[in-house]
């Protein structure tokens, strides 16, 4: 990176990116010092600022679509994807750690949790998973409780995305509009039938119809991540429990069937089967597979 010149001063590579500081954030706990705890600690770090790239991404999504432009809004999601696809790639890393080696510093992370990751739940809550039980693991943390708590209250993604579609003529059902988004968002099979007119000519209406599909990916790229994470787990740990007093693996594995937008996924009951060469419908790219498996 070339210098430049940033309020009198020099501006460097290694300034610009607070590079010295970054390195000084890994501490380790273990006494004597285990040398896979800095790989440990390193990775989750990594974890916590591709989350927090998420959610700028996230909160992008969500103006572009009170702005009605869903063509851009795409773009962000493909970023999303890609970072996304990194943080299942970066699994494997964490596995080339024994599991023996990781219990010999393991004790020393108690009470502390991947179970308190503040930036993963706001990313859950925006997408719909919405929990006030996960609020109380702030405990008397209050600007972090006033954080979640503002998560908890805020419409989610999926709101964001049928307000712009109930304001481009989609019939989404008034009472979903009005709904309390403090809630878990119950599957509507009305909903469901009003994407038809999206996915029944996907070219009319391409834009809107590619960033439902964005969504879907989104989703079940999360899906995935959530599964990889919860094999990682049980290499490690086996079925013991978590050092944040959660189940472990047992829990993690009850997370990886939740839904954020079920409609998206009902939707293809509708359009599946003969339907679609009933009415001569031509096959989308990236929207499934041709043999309709």
């Amino acid at each position: 990176m070339s210098e430049l010149i940033y309020h009198n001063k020099t501006l460097t590579y290694t300034s610009y990116l607070k590079v010295n500081e970054l390195l000084g954030m890994q501490t380790v706990l273990s006494d004597p010092q285990h040398h896979d705890e800095l790989l440990f600690i390193v990775s989750h770090q990594v974890y916590e600022l591709w989350f927090k790239q998420i959610i700028h991404e996230l909160q992008e999504i969500c103006r572009l679509l009170d702005a009605d432009e869903p063509a851009p809004a795409t773009q962000y999601f493909e970023r999303i994807h890609r970072i996304q696809h990194l943080l299942i790639e970066q699994l494997p890393v964490l596995e080339t750690m024994f599991a023996s080696d990781f219990a010999q510093f393991r004790d020393h992370l108690r009470p502390a949790s991947g179970f308190q990751s503040v930036q993963f739940r706001k990313i859950e809550f925006l997408c719909g998973a919405k929990n006030q039980k996960m609020v109380e693991l702030a405990g008397d943390n209050d600007p972090i409780r006033t954080e979640l708590n503002a998560a908890m209250q805020a419409p989610t993604i999926y709101d964001h995305l049928l307000r712009h579609l109930a304001r481009s003529g989609i019939a989404v059902p008034k009472s979903i509009l009005e709904r309390d988004v403090s809630q878990v968002h119950q599957p509507s099979e009305e909903l469901s039938t009003a994407f038809i007119e999206i996915y029944r000519d996907p070219y009319k209406n391409y834009a809107r119809f590619r960033l439902c599909e964005h969504f879907l990916e989104f989703e079940e790229r999360f899906s995935l991540w959530r599964f990889h994470h919860v094999k990682m787990v049980e290499r490690m740990i086996g079925s013991k429990g978590g050092t944040g007093g959660s189940s472990g693996a047992r829990y993690l594995m009850s997370t990886v069937s939740i839904q954020f937008f079920p409609e998206l996924w009902m939707v293809r009951s509708h359009i599946g089967g003969s339907y679609g060469e009933a009415n001569n419908q031509p096959h989308i790219p990236g929207s499934g597979c041709p043999m309709g498996h």
